[in-house]
């Protein structure tokens, strides 16, 4: 148990220690159980000393940064032309981001450590307190514990110095495993350090773990997940030699860093080399174009750019300036249950541009029009049909759209989410019940992990209202794409995604801020997490 759990046990007994002659006896040992309870461990000035660290080094690391950025603008001798300086300047720009996101996440690890120092400090300080208010509660016990009138009164000021301990340890606990998210989710940023532990020259990695769509940030919009540089480095690994020479040539011939970013993550979300080789010939002649590479193989579907993480309004889905799924037209939630399909593909196609770009262009690349929103839409709705039939299928139906639309149960889930989300991450999916708030608590541990690594996680959640009405609850799936802390960017395949609390998420409170408007589905009841 934890200390909290173990501080209102004993606070539980102390409360309620009977009517009989030995109210003060039973008392006075709830007490000792409650200053058993060991105080909140930590060193608070020992944080603070490897927060100046971080601190200093991120003044270091900004410095260099600065300088290599001077030097790729400015300082590159004048022989070096063409491509060759081209090339040296992609290298030493790439140098000084991955120096500059170093720095940004040393300075938020220094600020999440003086945080939690402060909070640990407070924590303990109030502890002391409430330690020295049982102790002279105990001493006063102690001297006539038989005493009904003695032991009656004894009860609200230890109730009142426990419950002091409690807050104590809650803000201890839910201080440092804030903290311990932050700095996982910092941690998962050494991109370059995962790129470079394969067969790939460690200055190619260190250019391709920074490459970024147009309007990328500094520390965001990357082409290529974490996860993707791992799974791209142990395909290389095990690749046959001939596999292994043809993909090299694509990369050799990619008009662009961009456009090489693009075949590793292809090859990333689990295509062989042949599919690989297709895919390079359809964007080849767009490979020196940025915009046009990152328009038909991540457009907004993602929802969720850098610059979008503290909103607190809708993000829509949308498609060259045009809203993808408008209500029941497109997604045809209205008669067919499809929402398990439309959420685990949505995220899906966040990770594969072979489908992406099967669903933008149609694999007609050179066909003007071809790529127009309508088409778009006709073909996203096809593929959700077609995706909503196979779980139907996997979930041992046996009639399905159009016979039946009546939804797809857990077996269904894990089959589509092993599908899709499994086959681009390489992860095997689980179906986890999220029936009490422990549960949820201990689900969003492993959620945060998958998200640092770049796996979305679909959970089926309905609305408590409508059922305790008697009504059908609105069951409904959706997926988490992204975290930003303790905040969740959850998409609803409505065409719409929200931010949400991770507090939110464990006490059933997700439509918070209009996630599924006036459906009101706000209670989480199972996950599909990697395992």
């Amino acid at each position: 148990m934890s200390k909290v759990a173990d501080l209102q046990k004993a606070q539980q007994a102390i409360t309620h220690p009977g009517d009989s002659f030995f109210i003060g006896p039973v008392l006075l040992g709830a007490i000792g159980k409650a200053l058993a309870v060991p105080r909140p461990a930590g060193n608070p000035g020992a944080i603070r000393e490897r927060a100046k660290a971080y601190a200093e080094t991120a003044k270091a690391y900004a410095k260099a940064s600065t300088d290599l950025g001077e030097v790729a603008d400015n300082r590159l001798p004048n022989a070096w032309t063409g491509s060759v300086a081209e090339n040296a300047t992609q290298s030493i720009r790439a140098l000084a981001n991955e120096l500059s996101v170093s720095q940004k996440s040393l300075e938020q690890a220094a600020t999440e450590l003086n945080t939690w120092a402060d909070n640990l400090e407070g924590a303990q300080s109030t502890d002391a307190q409430g330690v020295t208010a049982l102790e002279n509660v105990q001493k006063s016990l102690a001297h006539d514990a038989f005493d009904m009138g003695t032991a009656i009164a004894a009860i609200e000021p230890a109730n009142t110095a426990v419950g002091t301990r409690i807050s104590a340890a809650q803000r201890a606990e839910s201080s440092g495993t804030h903290a311990a998210s932050m700095l996982n989710q910092l941690a998962a940023r050494a991109r370059t350090e995962r790129a470079g532990q394969g067969p790939i020259d460690p200055l190619a990695a260190l250019v391709l773990a920074n490459e970024k769509g147009p309007g990328g940030g500094a520390d965001g919009d990357y082409i290529l997940t974490d996860g993707q540089l791992d799974r791209a480095e142990q395909f290389m690994s095990v690749m046959n030699g001939t596999d292994q020479l043809a993909f090299q040539k694509l990369l050799s011939d990619a008009k662009s860093p961009e456009e090489a970013a693009y075949l590793w993550k292809a090859l990333a979300a689990g295509h062989p080399v042949a599919d690989v080789q297709q895919f390079a010939a359809l964007i080849h002649p767009h490979g020196d174009d940025p915009r046009w590479l990152s328009e038909h193989l991540v457009p907004a579907l993602a929802t969720d750019p850098l610059q979008e993480e503290s909103t607190t309004h809708t993000i829509l889905l949308n498609y060259k300036g045009t809203q993808i799924v408008d209500g029941y037209d497109i997604y045809s939630q209205r008669n067919v249950g499809d929402c398990v399909a439309a959420s685990t593909m949505v995220a899906s196609l966040k990770l594969d541009p072979v489908t992406m770009l099967q669903l933008t262009t149609g694999n007609m690349t050179d066909v003007p029009g071809a790529d127009s929103p309508q088409y778009f839409q006709q073909r996203l709705q096809q593929l959700f049909i077609g995706q909503y039939q196979q779980g139907q299928l996997a979930d041992g139906g046996t009639k399905v759209y159009p016979e039946n639309g009546g939804g797809i149960g857990p077996k269904g889930n894990t089959f589509l989410a092993n599908q899709n989300l499994g086959k681009a991450t390489g992860s095997t999916y689980e179906y986890v019940n999220l029936d009490t708030d422990d549960d949820r608590r201990a689900a969003v541990t492993r959620i945060e992990k998958a998200l640092d690594e770049g796996k979305p996680v679909p959970f089926c959640a309905f609305d408590e209202a409508s059922k305790a009405a008697g009504k059908d609850g609105g069951y409904h799936q959706m997926v988490i794409v992204a975290r930003d802390g303790d905040r969740l960017q959850v998409y609803n395949p409505w065409g719409q995604s929200v931010w949400v609390t991770e507090d939110q998420f464990i006490h059933n409170s997700i439509n918070t801020g209009g996630l599924t408007g006036d459906a009101k589905i706000n209670r989480p009841y199972g996950a599909e997490l990697p395992k």
